[in-house]
């Protein structure tokens, strides 16, 4: 299964949410919308490639407590957290979209591992995603289109909501196995339809901006290097 740098950190790439604006401004609106939620949040802006950024987040958490804007080498902005076993880009991606306002992606790209037995292994549900965001609001919030095909507790599901887009392809969605009806190698020609190379490493880097949420860990939250996660995700 096509993921975003070959699996080097799973389980932060599962979920990424995009931002079609400048960071400048990404960052303003997001800091001001973060500080109204948790006023003692910490912050540090940043520069350099994906990969140092996402060394920055560790360590992973359940819930998550760490978020990450990057710059990427296009008109977005991309998202990423530090949840264990995942996070809600569209909180964030949703909302601002429509404060900033401009056009939103929430992309899932999870691998399915369901059926591992391992006790030591992260078990995930498959998902593969794709949410387009406008500015203003929507039968469902501000959703332009939804597409997912997804293991929902052990049977496969297919939805779709919303305008169909020119880019995409249809006759997909009949696929007699649900899997083949949205896959990875279609989430990553969909978004490159929008500007976004999803699986190109050097599509991200530049400025970058950190933020801790305090207090959000329980006692007994579990907690994870990245490495820990890494082969706890893959393990067989």
């Amino acid at each position: 299964m096509k993921t975003l740098f070959n699996n080097r950190f799973v389980p932060l790439t599962h979920q990424v949410g995009f931002f079609e604006c400048k960071f400048g401004h990404v960052a303003e609106a997001y800091l001001e919308w973060r500080r109204s939620l948790q006023p003692g949040l910490k912050y540090e802006f940043i520069h350099g490639n994906l990969p140092s950024g996402l060394k920055r987040l560790e360590p992973l958490t359940t819930p998550w407590n760490k978020e990450i804007l990057i710059e990427t080498n296009s008109d977005w902005v991309a998202f990423f957290c530090n949840g264990l076993r995942g996070c809600d880009p569209e909180s964030p991606v949703g909302h601002l979209c429509q404060t900033i306002p401009c056009k939103g992606v929430v992309v899932h790209c999870v691998p399915d591992r369901s059926e591992v037995n391992n006790p030591d292994a992260l078990r995930k549900y498959g998902a593969i995603s794709f949410t387009l965001f406008g500015p203003r609001r929507t039968d469902w919030l501000n959703q332009v289109r939804y597409v997912c095909s997804m293991n929902d507790g052990g049977k496969w599901v297919f939805f779709s909501k919303g305008k169909a887009q020119p880019f995409e392809r249809p006759g997909r969605y009949k696929a007699r196995n649900i899997v083949n009806r949205f896959t990875p190698e279609m989430l990553e020609d969909y978004c490159a339809a929008l500007g976004i190379k999803l699986f190109d490493e050097g599509f991200y880097g530049g400025k970058g901006l950190i933020t801790t949420i305090p207090n959000q860990l329980a006692p007994g939250s579990p907690v994870m290097s990245l490495e820990e996660a890494r082969k706890h995700t893959l393990i067989r």
